[in-house]
């Protein structure tokens, strides 16, 4: 590889003796001075080899190592593909175990209307009376009831109204309860429903065993069922409970207790990792300063779990008998919690909007805590997305929920009036830095701002470029300038956007603006 010591027209140096010449002319000492100082040069560069051969190992070690590391990163991706295709098995299994016990729910009261209808023919004499030879009962002729009706009227008209005092009301039986309950699960009235499911089961309650199929097994399935769909998962948890307290071996209601247990135990968890602190990141893990802020961010353990066991709560809720939108919007706002903290703004936004609409659509069955709780949690994800004109308006609509002075003479949601208040004025406080326009006695047409403020923002957080780029040369900075700036316009360019375009548009027009000003800073 390296040039040789002695170059072929010095291997043979002209000799006196061969060539018959007394003596060496000037031209071979000449030749030989030359040999002598390229010897003596490449003798002068010690190590040539040895650095040469020392950068060859470098690079097979460097090719080595990327090698090892892709067959992990794939090994790691397999291992992953593998654990959601058997948690899609799984899925797939409890979702059918799900629809086999709803149809058998709806074959219990559809037999339970048919004993009622039965019941009621019973009651009333129906299939009693006189027949004739086809087997049809003979109809009463209209011409001899019409004399006994007029007779009836003129006597109920002589002796005017009568006036009864109004008793207390008769109890209703379990039938009455159940089919009132069952009239507003159909209707859609949730809480008409899970008011006569726990009336029924507080007046039928008893050790005697809860067979499927009887009244009270079902009305603690229907009211389970409605308190999931209001989003009260203590309410349903309380039905179940209260079945197994009176008899423990009912396979139906322990399987759905458990259950949602599971559930719910699977959110109290992914709560406990958010407010263990997402910001705190994992000191003894590598950071290579090349990584970009998003990358950064995934590097949080406490993420990393929540983010699971978000995921199989979604799993295990799938296996229950409802599947109520109001209950996965508190999942919904946990994923997008989570989401947000990890870099995936355009996930995170998604869950929250989900879960905001649908609690506002739902407003004469939510309460207002749960609707400010909504729009708290996708405001801190718009601030975390910079996007502070809509986080403003979110923290606004959670300051208007809470009760004024007037409304509130306890004085029991001051505190939380006030901190609503001061986040509110930060936000709008961002709002202006990041807009900027506002006119003042430094900025303004005489001070050299006619447009009035200049915006603040963090352009190279907006570019996503490494933390340390300020660091390196010229030429590095350019052609990561360049990179992020193709990758960004290519990825929120409005046309090809396929998520929220008002967002895609935002994210155009900030790229752009921050590509301009980091340019005209740099020189690139």
């Amino acid at each position: 590889l390296l040039p040789p010591l002695f170059p072929e027209p010095y291997l043979r140096p002209p000799s006196p003796f061969r060539s018959g010449v007394g003596r060496v002319s000037l031209s071979s000492v000449r030749q030989y001075d030359e040999a002598g100082a390229d010897l003596i040069r490449a003798l002068m560069k010690s190590g040539v080899e040895a650095d040469f051969r020392e950068k060859c190992e470098n690079l097979l070690q460097w090719a080595f190592q990327s090698v090892k590391r892709q067959r992990e990163r794939e090994a790691r991706e397999r291992e992953e593909e593998a654990k959601l295709e058997k948690r899609r098995e799984e899925e797939r299994a409890a979702v059918e175990e799900a629809e086999a016990r709803r149809a058998e729910y709806e074959a219990h009261f559809a037999k339970f209307a048919g004993g009622c209808f039965r019941r009621r023919g019973r009651r009333r004499g129906l299939g009693r009376g006189r027949r004739d030879r086809d087997g049809r009962r003979p109809q009463p002729d209209p011409r001899r009831r019409l004399p006994v009706l007029r007779r009836r009227r003129r006597a109920r008209l002589r002796r005017g109204p009568r006036r009864t005092p109004a008793g207390p009301p008769a109890d209703k039986t379990a039938d009455a309860w159940l089919v009132e309950a069952r009239c507003h699960e159909l209707a859609g009235s949730h809480k008409s429903a899970l008011s006569a499911a726990g009336k029924l089961i507080a007046g039928a309650a008893d050790h005697d065993p809860w067979l499927d199929g009887s009244p009270r097994m079902m009305a603690a399935t229907l009211g389970a069922n409605a308190a999931m769909q209001l989003g009260l998962s203590d309410n349903a948890i309380s039905f179940y409970q209260t079945v197994l307290k009176f008899d423990p071996e009912q396979a139906r209601a322990r399987a759905q207790y458990r259950g949602l247990k599971k559930v719910v135990k699977l959110l109290n968890k992914a709560e406990e990792q958010i407010q263990k602190g997402y910001n705190n990141k994992v000191r003894s893990w590598p950071r290579p300063k090349t990584k970009t802020l998003p990358d950064c961010r995934n590097n949080d353990l406490t993420l990393i779990q929540a983010s699971e066991f978000v995921d199989d709560c979604l799993s295990a809720i799938r296996g229950l008998d409802v599947d109520s939108p109001l209950f996965r919007s508190k999942i919904q706002l946990k994923q997008c919690t989570i989401q947000s903290a990890m870099g995936k703004h355009e996930e995170a936004l998604s869950n929250c909007d989900a879960a905001v609409e649908l609690r506002l659509a739902n407003s004469d069955v939510v309460s207002s805590d749960s609707i400010k709780e909504a729009h708290l949690v996708r405001a801190e994800a718009l601030l975390l997305d910079m996007d502070y004109d809509d986080a403003v308006g979110d923290f606004r609509a959670a300051f208007n929920l809470v009760p004024d002075r007037e409304d509130d003479p306890q004085g029991e949601h001051r505190e939380e009036k006030q901190e609503l208040h001061h986040k509110l004025q930060q936000a709008m406080h961002s709002q202006r830095m990041w807009n900027g326009g506002e006119k003042d006695n430094r900025f303004n047409e005489h001070t050299g701002y006619p447009d009035g403020r200049p915006p603040e923002r963090d352009h190279a957080k907006i570019l996503q470029l490494p933390i340390d780029l300020e660091q390196r040369s010229k030429e590095v900075r350019c052609a990561w300038l360049k990179k992020q700036f193709k990758k960004l316009v290519r990825q929120y360019h409005p046309d090809k956007y396929k998520g929220n375009k008002k967002r895609a548009s935002r994210k155009f027009k900030e790229v752009k603006e921050a590509k301009e000003i980091i340019s005209e800073g740099w020189g690139c």
